[in-house]
């Protein structure tokens, strides 16, 4: 060896990267003190007695399949392999190789970096970059279930990211004002706070909690500095759609207010009713003493007629308070719209066009004298806000099932079940939300002239009925009152219902409300006609009057168990295909029905029992 080939190897033994010479077989010619360290064995003659395809490699195969790419290309740069130390642990190490040529034969200098704690490093900061990314997933995810938005600014208020249900509480994409300053978003939509000022707060180290009004949605909003290293380089910026919460409570604080002024009205009709009844008896009293030409008549008269007007006004608080009797008979609308349009046609102005579209044999259940009252005292208020300038009145009918669900329109509410939705409609001015808000309460008006209890009856009528009311209503499209009645099928309201595609019907008697309305839906989505009974009696009144193809049948009902009505039914019509429903009892065995269905009950086992017992029938021509 020379005097170079020394100072060469020294200069290798000092390296702290692995080094080594072998040949094609394997066996070690050289190794430096690193690679000795890095394999775990006590000295460079112990490892040099070792084999590296037998005694290193973990798998020596992928020796073999290294050297033939050292023959092909001379050398390899990072080759990636698996070593097993002394100790028999694994380690991840990379090799940079070269083939040396000589008379004797081939050989391999290789430089070798242990990576194993490099890689493991990479394997952790791996897993903890998808847990940071699961996590804000999930958070992002948990932002969008509550509707809420979340954003960050840096110290000049320019956004930096913002997420969450960006889209569905305001309509825009997620990334619309990413790089525009607050000032930049909040010039060209204002809201109901500064914004800005808020985040200048939080860049001094405030959380500030506020409420705020922007695109039509209300808002609480939070913003708290954004910290680094104990620095504030920002802020943080939350807020949650409150809007629901807040037409909730607004129905609240406008119920509560609405029963209160009910209290209030009806505790003034009773003592003003007591007052007239004092004022008018003495007037009439007075006016049977003096005569038909007595001195002082034509007061008493005018006495006479001011208690009049007073007691109609009264009629109408207590209609406000539903303290009015109501009678429960069947009405049809459309001869009682053709009656009040008779009846206000002198007053409507010629440029007013008034459309009705009702179906004649709709029918509603109610007083008829209230009905009549409700529909001339939305006609009218609709005639008003048209004034001389003229436009269209809608008057319209349609059987409705409702699902129970408020609707923020929602002046009263109703639960799930069947109704006769009258709508009256202009195309008007509209109101505000002020307006809207105020419309329905004793004495308030829009009008020169009147005393603001027409919609207040109108709304105590509807209360005491059990219906609901909404009104659709903003300024410039003008308003819609939809008022629902209560109905219930029965056979005389049968055409009011679409026939069915197939050509059966079914008739469900079940004493649950929610029960039978959603189960009719259900019947009608399969193609078939449903009629629905509170109970057993009813439902054979149906069944004595109308062609029915098959029974839903509630196991448990009061006045008339079930058991009760099948037989019943058997006595009446043996052939009846009759499907027993209970959540209860589950041995029926005993009573005479063709299938049954335990509650709660799927779509596709409903559609199963009734394909089973009805064949298709084709539409009477």
């Amino acid at each position: 060896m020379s005097l170079g080939d020394r100072e060469l190897y020294r200069l290798f033994d000092r390296s702290p990267v692995g080094m080594f010479r072998c040949d094609e077989p394997g066996q070690f010619l050289y190794v430096n003190p690193a690679l000795v360290r890095m394999l775990g064995y006590a000295s460079a003659e112990e490892l040099l007695g070792k084999n590296i395809a037998r005694d290193v490699y973990a798998d020596p195969e992928d020796r073999v399949r290294l050297f033939a790419l050292y023959r092909h290309k001379g050398g390899v740069d990072g080759a990636r392999v698996r070593w097993r130390t002394k100790q028999g642990r694994e380690r991840i190490v990379l090799l940079y190789s070269q083939v040396v040529e000589e008379p004797e034969g081939a050989y391999l200098d290789t430089s070798v970096l242990d990576v194993t704690d490099v890689e493991q490093a990479n394997i952790e900061l791996r897993k903890q970059r998808e847990t940071l990314e699961t996590t804000a997933a999930m958070l992002d995810l948990v932002v969008r279930q509550m509707q809420a938005v979340y954003w960050v600014v840096d110290r000049d208020l320019r956004i930096c990211r913002s997420g969450g249900a960006v889209h569905d509480v305001f309509g825009i994409q997620p990334g619309k004002f990413l790089g525009m300053t607050l000032e930049q978003v909040h010039r060209a939509e204002p809201g109901s706070q500064d914004p800005v000022s808020m985040h200048r707060r939080a860049l001094i180290g405030e959380t500030v909690t506020y409420a705020n009004e922007w695109r039509n949605k209300h808002l609480v909003t939070t913003v708290c500095p954004h910290r680094s290293n104990g620095v504030i380089v920002g802020a943080i910026g939350t807020c949650v759609d409150m809007t629901t919460q807040y037409m909730l409570e607004r129905r609240m604080v406008d119920a509560q207010r609405a029963e209160s002024l009910g209290v209030l009205a009806g505790g003034l009709a009773h003592d003003f009713n007591n007052l007239l009844v004092a004022i008018l008896g003495n007037a009439d009293l007075a006016l049977r003493e003096i005569g038909s030409r007595g001195q002082g008549r034509g007061p008493l008269e005018n006495i006479q007629y001011a208690g009049l007007r007073a007691a109609e006004l009264i009629e109408q608080l207590l209609a406000y308070a539903g303290h009015r009797g109501v009678a429960s008979t069947r009405v049809s609308p459309s001869p009682l719209i053709d009656e009040l349009i008779r009846i206000i046609a002198p007053t409507m102005p010629r440029n007013v066009e008034l459309r009705v579209e009702i179906a004649s044999d709709l029918v509603l259940r109610g007083d008829a004298s209230q009905i009549r009252q409700v529909l001339l005292n939305l006609m009218n208020n609709a005639r008003d806000a048209l004034g001389s300038r003229g436009g269209t009145i809608a008057v319209t009918g349609r059987l409705l099932r409702h699902d129970g669900a408020a609707h923020p329109d929602d002046v009263i509410s109703v639960p799930a079940g069947t109704f006769v939705e009258l709508e009256v409609a202009d195309d008007g001015p509209g109101m505000s939300n002020e307006t809207r808000r105020r419309i329905f309460e004793p004495f308030f008006t829009t009008k020169s002239t009147g005393h603001g209890l027409g919609l207040a009856a109108v709304a105590g009528i509807v209360r005491a009925h059990g219906g609901g009311m909404r009104l659709a209503t903003a300024p410039g499209d003008g308003a819609r009152f939809q008022v629902q009645w209560p109905s219930t099928f029965t056979p005389g309201e049968l055409t009011a219902v679409s026939p069915p595609p197939n050509g059966h019907t079914v008739l469900i008697i079940d004493d649950e409300d929610l029960v039978r309305d959603v189960v009719a839906r259900m019947i009608e989505d399969l193609g078939y006609a449903a009629i629905t009974a509170t109970d057993g009696p009813a439902g054979l009144a149906i069944i004595d009057s109308l062609p029915i193809d098959a029974v839903l049948v509630d196991l448990t009902m009061p006045r008339m168990g079930g058991v009760e009505v099948v037989n019943a039914l058997r006595a009446r019509r043996p052939d009846l295909p009759i499907v027993l429903c209970s959540g209860l009892d589950r041995d029926v065995r005993a009573i005479r029905a063709d299938a049954y269905l335990p509650k709660p009950f799927r779509l596709e086992a409903l559609e199963g029992t009734l394909a089973r017992l009805l064949a298709p029938r084709p539409p009477s021509a």
